[in-house]
């Protein structure tokens, strides 16, 4: 019996290394997406704090201006870096969709490739079986042939 060997079998492992490395480079950006969305809440959370601390100091009785405008001012930039933060977001999304279409492209170039193997080995083991038959049926014949004689 021959062994089953792949023609396409170094370009199968090609292709599934290039899917590899597009669910790695998938994955560092969804990661960066996610850091950007933890930035931001902890942005949130921050203008919340001064907001409520600014509240504070406006029902301590005695206002303290310069402390008022100062936690304004750190409102102020906290917003700032939010909208930064929001902006980010938004350039990163056409490179999340786009990594992940590669991905889908190079699964399905690897599942075709999967495919088109397996059917390849059934076509292999199918000529295995004929020829496994075809040799028994020889031997039986020479049996035959040879009580005949």
């Amino acid at each position: 019996m021959s062994r089953f060997r792949f023609r396409l079998e170094t370009y199968l492992r090609l292709k599934i290394a290039a899917r590899d490395q597009c669910r790695a480079e998938l994955a560092e950006v969804l990661r960066a997406e996610q850091q950007l969305k933890e930035h931001q809440a902890g942005i949130e959370s921050d203008i919340q704090e001064q907001h409520a601390y600014i509240r504070g100091l406006t029902q301590a009785g005695a206002l303290n201006v310069d402390l008022i405008t100062a936690s304004q001012r750190e409102v102020m930039f906290l917003q700032a870096l939010q909208v930064e933060k929001q902006q980010l977001m938004i350039k990163l999304r056409p490179h999340i969709q786009q990594r992940q279409q590669a991905l889908i492209d190079a699964d399905h170039e690897v599942r075709t490739l999967e495919r088109l193997k397996e059917q390849k080995q059934e076509q292999h083991l199918k000529w295995e079986a004929a020829m496994e038959a075809k040799q028994m049926d020889e031997i039986a014949l020479s049996g035959f042939m040879r009580k005949g004689e």
